[in-house]
């Protein structure tokens, strides 16, 4: 796990960030949380959207939520694995359980973050996946 907040911020400022959540007002708080810490975080609302954007585009974290309209998150990040095999993959859910475990693991996600959740949830999350990146 990455030591202190600074130092999280530090590698993540240096890093192209996406997330992709369907819920507005979740999507601009996270948007502002991250902005707010000089992070590059782009953010779109679909996996249909987040398809079209990864082909173009190299990210090295995609944070997507499980529940989207049409394609869930799950099959993103299933699809990341033939075009973007580095990126690291986190799940929001507010579905934690057995089954969507099993798929999320299958599909090679690297961290999860359960709604609803805080900040510090979310940078204790971010700061074991680094810590598991410079192991990689």
């Amino acid at each position: 796990m990455v030591d202190d907040r600074t130092t999280l911020f530090e590698t993540l400022q240096k890093m192209r960030l996406l997330l992709v959540e369907d819920d507005a007002l979740l999507r601009d708080s996270l948007r502002l949380f991250f902005e707010n810490e000089g992070c590059r975080l782009d953010v779109l609302e679909t996996a249909e959207e987040a398809m079209e954007v990864v082909r173009r585009r190299e990210y090295d974290i995609v944070i997507t939520d499980y529940r989207l309209p049409g394609m869930d998150g799950i099959h993103l990040l299933r699809a990341l694995n033939d075009s973007r095999p580095r990126t690291m993959r986190v799940l929001l859910t507010a579905y934690m359980d057995e089954d969507v475990l099993a798929e999320a693991f299958r599909v090679g996600v690297h961290e999860f973050i359960e709604k609803p959740f805080s900040s510090a949830d979310i940078e204790e999350a971010l700061s074991r996946l680094i810590a598991k990146r410079a192991t990689m």
